[in-house]
């Protein structure tokens, strides 16, 4: 895979945001959420692993029954079958 430039992907969109799918493979999807407060995900299991990094901004992340603040630099994980969401605290750059 070769490098990505991640704020050139940015895409903020006032009335949804629009998931950048920025690698897939059999194995793994990494998708780049350009967030507007109070966009975001809503809560759901799935059946895949998650890994969050917001990259910018804060969000409220759902894992399971907890609810967590989520800000710049940080990063939180899920196993396969946890309910997880996200929703955006203000404009967010979010890798998910």
């Amino acid at each position: 895979m070769r490098p990505i430039a991640l704020p050139d992907s940015c895409r903020f969109h006032p009335a949804k945001f629009l998931p950048e799918l920025v690698h897939g493979s059999d194995g793994v999807r990494v998708f780049l959420l350009c967030l507007e407060p109070g966009q975001g995900l809503p809560a759901r299991p799935d059946s895949e692993e998650m890994v969050c990094c917001c990259l910018d901004g804060r969000a409220t992340l759902t894992l399971g029954d907890e609810t967590i603040q989520l800000s710049t630099g940080q990063l939180a994980a899920a196993d396969a079958g946890t309910v997880r969401g996200i929703r955006a605290e203000e404009r967010s750059v979010i890798l998910w």
